[in-house]
């Protein structure tokens, strides 16, 4: 069983990876805007909001999720 501990630790990982993504795009210059576009500016917001949902599971411990 999974518990809220480690749903947190999931998803602030997989919202981590996303943001690398984000930031590996804009090192090999994919798309057309010079540094950051307003889809990656979106995609780091939930990728914060993200991070911030998984440290509230974190703190909620080791109950079932």
């Amino acid at each position: 069983m999974v518990t809220k501990r480690q749903l947190g630790i999931i998803i602030i990982l997989l919202a981590l990876l996303g943001f690398a993504g984000l930031v590996s795009a804009d090192l090999v210059g994919a798309g057309e805007w010079s540094g950051f576009g307003p889809l990656q500016r979106i995609g780091a917001g939930f990728g914060g909001v993200a991070i911030l949902v998984g440290i509230v599971l974190i703190l909620l411990g080791k109950r079932p999720a």
